[in-house]
């Protein structure tokens, strides 16, 4: 990180991880943002954190969690803007229709897992199909690579469906609570079509969001739309 960017997040961030104390002298919002950075590029054990800024583990440890939370408050309106209205949604179908050739799309969603060591006690819960402990995010970015939502914090041992079924953001768009519009023609055809995310063959088909043919017996039509979704 440059020095200019991290000037410009310790002055966002400064007044909500600012501490006073009558007691001694408090850990400044300079060293507490070098903390939780240093902890989120390395992956350093928080021991080790403690040891090189002389702070005890203690205080490294909640002073993670609080920067963290501060950051993610102060950012989030800025970088990770939740539509919540009827023509936003629009204008995010729009784009998908202009840069993709696939209409009615409101979003790619797909699921990453993070790489993690597992938690002390944790058994097989965070362990997934590749071998090793992970934590999944499930994301949705629209048609500039933008995210627009994410959910994050779900076990590595479930697969991309599962998670999307069980997490904040899956029951959310199956119970449309987004504000997605209402179903709409398309082509100048007299049938209302809904629209619609977009995920891999891992996710279940469902009315507001559709999966890829499959490979088997694919006819010309199957494949251009196979091609547009992916």
């Amino acid at each position: 990180m440059c020095p200019t960017m991290y000037e410009n997040f310790l002055k966002k961030i400064a007044p909500y991880i600012t501490k006073s104390s009558q007691k001694r002298e408090p850990v400044g919002p300079s060293e507490r943002l070098s903390v939780k950075l240093r902890y989120l590029f390395t992956g350093d054990a928080q021991k080790t954190i403690a040891s090189s800024f002389r702070i005890s583990p203690t205080c490294i440890s909640r002073i993670i969690n609080e920067t963290i939370n501060a950051l993610w408050n102060v950012l989030m309106s800025e970088y990770l803007i939740c539509p919540s209205l009827e023509q936003q949604w629009k204008k995010i179908a729009k784009d998908f229709e202009t840069n993709w050739q696939f209409n009615h799309c409101l979003g790619a969603i797909n699921g990453k897992h993070i790489v993690m060591q597992s938690p002390p006690r944790s058994g097989s819960m965070f362990y997934n199909c590749k071998k090793m402990h992970s934590l999944v995010l499930m994301a949705v970015c629209n048609a500039n690579y933008q995210f627009t939502m994410v959910d994050i914090g779900d076990s590595g041992r479930n697969s991309d469906g599962g998670v999307y079924l069980s997490c904040n953001l899956g029951i959310a768009i199956n119970e449309n609570k987004l504000g997605i519009p209402s179903r709409e023609k398309m082509w100048n055809i007299d049938v209302k079509y809904p629209y619609v995310f977009v995920g891999d063959a891992a996710f279940p088909l469902k009315t507001n969001l559709m999966e890829p043919y499959s490979k088997e017996s694919l006819g010309m039509k199957e494949r251009i739309f196979n091609y547009r979704l992916s």
